[in-house]
């Protein structure tokens, strides 16, 4: 799977934009839970998910997840350690560790547009 990183990031950006005043330190239910895309080899519709049950919390891609708009695949384990590592809080609902891993990472790429 490829992205394109600036369509992506801009995708994400103005989705933040536009749920900002709803969102009240929780992720949207379309963060929480993600619409997967269709198996290109059996057709079944909202089944390709990231592979991350075996995967160290380290070697994560993170960015990957965050500009596929897939980081509500992780386990709250996983989102703890992210936060954690991040300097973010980490405590809380599946709902607000996805927010704060999202906005982690837009203050990581765009430091200048999250300065809170």
């Amino acid at each position: 799977m490829q992205l394109d990183l600036e369509n992506k990031l801009d995708e994400v950006l103005k989705f933040i934009e536009e749920k900002k005043g709803s969102m009240h330190d929780r992720a949207p239910r379309e963060w929480v839970d993600p619409k997967l895309p269709t198996c290109e080899h059996c057709g079944r519709e909202n089944s390709v998910a990231p592979l991350l049950a075996d995967t160290k919390k380290k070697s994560i891609n993170w960015l990957f997840l965050f500009l596929a708009q897939k980081l509500g695949c992780c386990t709250i384990k996983q989102l703890r350690y992210f936060c954690k590592h991040t300097d973010c809080h980490r405590t809380g609902a599946k709902d607000r560790l996805v927010y704060f891993a999202y906005m982690g990472l837009c203050k990581q790429l765009l430091p200048e547009l999250f300065d809170t």
